[in-house]
C-alpha cells in the first residue's frame, strides 16, 4: 500500500512535456513567425505597389485619420502635385469660396500669357477652416515645399471670434496634425504620414458606422470632381442671389446672431500677422479677398461694415510685410456664376481666375512685385 506522503508527493511531481507536445508547441512557434513574416512581407509588396505604380490614383481612398475628409483630400493632391511638378510656386488658402472658386490652371495660364513666367499654382482651400487653423496650416506647408509666394484669400467671418472654432479645435487637436505643428513624433503618427498602406486602410477604419457607405461615396464623388491642382468644381446655379438674407429666415438665424454685432478678434488677427510673419523667410505673401455679391455683406450690417473693416485690415497687412490685394468688382460677375452669395460656380471660377491672373500681372508689371518660383523646387513631399 502507498502511504499519504508518498501519494502526495507522487500529484506534486511537475509533469515532464513529452516529446509529441514538445515537438506540437515549435510547429505553432514556427506557424506564428511564418505568418507574421507573410503579413510583413504582404505589406512591404503592397507598400511598394502603392508607391511605384498608379494604385494611388486607382483606388483614391486615402486618409491620415483626422475626421476632415477634404481636408485630406487636399493634402494628398498637394503631395501628388510636387511630385509629379517637382515643387510648387504658389499656394493659394482660404476656405470653401476658394476651394470653388479659383482653377489654378486658368490663373497659371493667364498669368503666363501676360507676363511670361509659368508658375505652378496650387488650390489649398479648404471648407470650414478660418484664419486661426489656416495660420498653422500655411506654416507647415510653407517649411515642408517652400512655395515662392502664399495667397490667403481672407474674409469677415474669418475675424469673428466664435466662427469656425469647433473645426479648428477638431483638426488641430489632432494627434497627426499636432506631430506635424512641432508635436511629439509617435511610431503611429509616423505610419500615418509614410505609410501608403496605412493611408488606404486608414480610410476604411470607420466601416461599422451606419452613414460609412454614404460618406465613402461622398469622399470618392468630391476626389473624383477635385482637379490634380487642387480645385474643386461646383457647377450649381444659386437662386435669389439679388435679394438679400432675410433676417427672420429660421435657415439664416444662426449666421446673424453670430456676425450682426462684428468686430475684429484680435487673437485672430495675430493669427492672420503669423501668415504675414512667413515673408521673414523670403516668401512673397499676398492677402486678398474673394468678390462675394453685396448682399453677402447684410450679415455684418451693410457694405459700410465691410469698409470700416478693411480700413482696418489693409494697414495691418501693409505693415507687417505683406501685400494686400483687392479683389476684382463684384458687380463683373453675373448672377449664373454664382452658387450663393459668396462662393462662385465653374463659371464665375473660370472668369475669377483670369481676373486674378491680370490683377497680379499688373502688380507685377507696374510694380515690379512678381509671383515667385519656389526657392529650392522640389521639396520634401
Amino acid at each position: 500500500m502507498v502511504s499519504q506522503e508518498q501519494s502526495g508527493n507522487t500529484h506534486n511531481q511537475p509533469c515532464e512535456p513529452t516529446p509529441a507536445r514538445r515537438q506540437r508547441s515549435r510547429s505553432l512557434l514556427a506557424s506564428l513567425l511564418l505568418g507574421a513574416c507573410l503579413f510583413l512581407g504582404l505589406l512591404f509588396v503592397f507598400e511598394g505597389l502603392f508607391r511605384w505604380t498608379d494604385l494611388d490614383r486607382i483606388f483614391g481612398w486615402r486618409s491620415l485619420g483626422t475626421y476632415h475628409g477634404q481636408f485630406e483630400i487636399k493634402w494628398f493632391e498637394l503631395r501628388d502635385y510636387v511630385r509629379s511638378h517637382g515643387g510648387v510656386d504658389v499656394l493659394l488658402l482660404g476656405n470653401s469660396m476658394v476651394n470653388t472658386g479659383i482653377d489654378p490652371d486658368v490663373l497659371a495660364t493667364e498669368y503666363e500669357v501676360l507676363t511670361g513666367e509659368r508658375l505652378r499654382v496650387f488650390n489649398f482651400g479648404v471648407e470650414g477652416l478660418t484664419v486661426a487653423p489656416n495660420s498653422h496650416l500655411a506654416r507647415v506647408l510653407a517649411a515642408r515645399y517652400h512655395p515662392g509666394s502664399i495667397h490667403f484669400f481672407t474674409e469677415m467671418r474669418d475675424y469673428a471670434a466664435g466662427n469656425g472654432v469647433e473645426v479648428e479645435r477638431r483638426l488641430l487637436a489632432d494627434e497627426w496634425m499636432k506631430a506635424r505643428l512641432g508635436g511629439k513624433e509617435t511610431v503611429r503618427t509616423w505610419l500615418k504620414e509614410n505609410s501608403r498602406v496605412v493611408q488606404h486602410l486608414l480610410f476604411f477604419r470607420n466601416w461599422s458606422r451606419s452613414d460609412f457607405l454614404d460618406s465613402s461615396l461622398m469622399l470618392a464623388r468630391r476626389f473624383a470632381d477635385t482637379t490634380t491642382s487642387g480645385y474643386e468644381r461646383d457647377a450649381n446655379v444659386g437662386k435669389s442671389i439679388e435679394i438679400p438674407p432675410d433676417p427672420a429666415d429660421p435657415d439664416e438665424q444662426e449666421n446673424f446672431k453670430l456676425f450682426t454685432n462684428f468686430s475684429i478678434d484680435p487673437g485672430r488677427l495675430e493669427n492672420l500677422k503669423s501668415i504675414l510673419d512667413l515673408h521673414e523667410d523670403g516668401t512673397l505673401v499676398v492677402i486678398t479677398e474673394m468678390p462675394v455679391h453685396a448682399n453677402y455683406f447684410t450679415y455684418f450690417g451693410n457694405e459700410q461694415a465691410h469698409e470700416n473693416y478693411l480700413k482696418k485690415l489693409v494697414p495691418f497687412v501693409e505693415k507687417n510685410g505683406g501685400i494686400f490685394l483687392p479683389p476684382p468688382d463684384w458687380q463683373r460677375f453675373p448672377l449664373y456664376s454664382r452658387v450663393d452669395h459668396h462662393h462662385l460656380n465653374a463659371i464665375g471660377a473660370v472668369l475669377h481666375s483670369r481676373m486674378l491672373a491680370q490683377n497680379l500681372a499688373v502688380l507685377c508689371l507696374d510694380q515690379s512685385t512678381c509671383l515667385l518660383p519656389a526657392a529650392d523646387g522640389m521639396a520634401s513631399p
